[in-house]
């Protein structure tokens, strides 16, 4: 099962026993300023101390000492203690100055469950800048990133209580309706106008007639391989100049195989890169990879006996210091070829290149070559079924190929074990399951059960399922033929094509005109059908 963020420090620190007082809190770091050393040669600058002054200076130099003591220590990895930095103790840093507005200064000693249930609240009544509320798996990856560093203040006894963490104070957070804003994959055509200049573009990099620093054209060529592959930005920014340590032999001629590492899964990753599969450009992942070999000869041989020794992705800024390339100027290269070529989506909103928008580009293109076939489109991603399914399953367009993820039981519901009712079939957990709420609550969410694996249907279901089918069909008076294929069709396909074959042909036929006859009693119910069309 593909692993969830993990903020923490990741492994065992020397943890002396600090008395609490504000002397000694101050004493475990002499300023309020440190620096946090990254992977491509930057080093992120951070001061607290415009937080000095305030009435809890003691919180302040606590938390420098622990983020002092995580740099020395490797755990997290920079990256990680960045946005920990940058956006967890940044809102920190907020709650804390409204809290002293109130005369609540948050010292060390007022650090409890109380104040961190407070925080957590806070979190969630943030607005973007554009004025809309934070979503909630926002608010709830905030609080983890700051709970990282309190809770080793915790732990090294600055804090009164070590029991401070709500237990799951933003539950559903982690639901498809709370991530973030799901960018919208490619159309064929946005694809395809944006295809036209890359390839140029990435053309002239490649015959040594582009224009643009080395940054700009290592950056295109990184941008190619996003869009041919859909692999993810940090571990492809992360590949070594041995190409042999990266790329593996395919039994099939002009492929390869991609090995990269990913922090979270802890582990290596392999994505198998089919060449002839889109026409992005006409040179293959690997080629791009040798091209960048030979753009930075110098740059590598600068870096011998520093850090970046061995990184591929190297350029060097105006003042001759050696930088490897990361998201933020991949983002600026994007922003500067979306203006030079004028790019537009459909809905005549810019179209900038992304790791994600390429990502989920891809996936979706593998979702629909294999007919809705879940599990391909999963291993071509190297996610398991349920992660790639986020890339899927959050605009009702991409329902209308959807396939049963649930399971056929050809048995009655004594054979077939138990399973709890649902209002057209069964489900094994509708406390637990794929799509449940996991907040206590049992799961409403009937029109997903088809997309759901925890979706039951035995031969007992038949007549209430086919009673759900034909007030499914209803609806499409009602709605109108667009609202209803965008919304129900996928459902009626999926019982037609997915559940009915898997019940002897004459027991479907009979219960489905049963159905279409005498409804079940569930089915008749005016308030259960006003359901259907709620969904609009």
């Amino acid at each position: 099962m593909a692993k969830k963020k993990d903020f923490g420090i990741g492994g065992p620190l020397p943890a002396p026993v600090i008395p609490i007082s504000v002397a000694r809190a101050v004493s475990i770091a002499s300023s309020a300023k440190f620096s946090i050393p990254l992977p491509d040669g930057r080093e992120q600058e951070a001061d607290f101390s415009p937080y000095l002054g305030r009435g809890f200076d003691d919180t302040v130099f606590g938390i420098v000492g622990v983020l002092t003591a995580m740099v020395a220590a490797g755990r997290p990895e920079p990256r990680t203690l960045q946005t920990i930095v940058s956006s967890g103790l940044a809102n920190w840093w907020q709650f804390c100055c409204e809290l002293t507005e109130q005369g609540r200064p948050p010292a060390l000693s007022s650090i409890n469950l109380s104040l961190m249930e407070e925080y957590a609240g806070w979190l969630t009544m943030q607005v973007k800048p554009d004025g809309e509320r934070w979503a909630k798996n926002t608010a709830r990856t905030n609080f983890s990133k700051t709970k990282t560093v309190l809770a080793e203040l915790a732990r090294r006894k600055l804090l009164l209580d070590s029991d401070i963490f709500p237990r799951n104070p933003f539950p559903g957070a982690t639901g498809l309706q709370n991530r973030r804003g799901y960018i919208r994959p490619l159309s064929d055509g946005e694809r395809e106008r944006l295809i036209q200049p890359l390839a140029f573009e990435v053309s002239q990099v490649f015959d040594g007639t582009h224009p643009g620093s080395l940054l700009t054209r290592l950056a295109l060529c990184v941008f190619a391989v996003f869009l041919k592959t859909g692999v993810n930005a940090t571990p492809f920014l992360e590949i070594p100049r041995d190409l042999s340590r990266c790329f593996l032999d395919h039994p099939r001629i002009n492929r390869k195989i991609l090995v990269m590492f990913k922090r979270r899964a802890g582990a290596f990753t392999t994505t198998p890169l089919e060449s002839s599969e889109t026409k992005v450009v006409s040179l293959d992942v690997y080629k791009l990879c040798q091209r960048a070999i030979e753009l930075t000869e110098g740059e590598a041989k600068a870096a011998i006996g520093t850090a970046l020794e061995g990184r591929l992705w190297l350029y060097r800024l105006t003042d001759g210091r050696l930088r490897t390339l990361s998201t933020q100027e991949l983002s600026r290269v994007a922003d500067t070829f979306t203006e030079r070529h004028q790019l537009l989506r459909d809905d005549g909103t810019r179209l900038k290149m992304s790791s994600q928008l390429f990502r989920n580009t891809k996936l979706n293109r593998v979702w629909r070559a294999s007919n809705g076939d879940l599990l391909a489109t999963a291993k071509s991603a190297s996610n398991t079924p349920a992660a790639a399914e986020r890339y899927l399953s959050v605009t009702p367009n991409m329902l209308v190929e959807h396939r049963l993820a649930g399971e056929v039981l050809v048995a009655t519901l004594s054979e077939g074990g138990h399973h709890e009712n649902t209002p057209h079939s069964g489900c094994r957990d509708t406390l637990n399951g794929e799509f449940a709420p996991k907040n206590g609550q049992h799961c409403v969410d009937f029109l997903s059960c088809f997309r759901c694996k925890s979706q039951v249907i035995v031969q007992d279901d038949l007549y209430k399922l086919f009673s759900f089918y034909w007030a499914v069909l209803e609806q499409r008076g009602r709605i109108g033929a667009d609202n209803w294929k965008k919304l129900f069709a996928w459902i009626v396909r999926v019982i037609d094509r997915d559940i009915a074959p898997g019940f002897d042909a004459q027991v479907v036929e009979f219960e489905k005109q049963r159905a279409r006859v005498e409804p079940h009693p569930m089915w008749r119910s005016s308030t259960v059908l006003s359901a259907l069309s709620s969904v609009l």
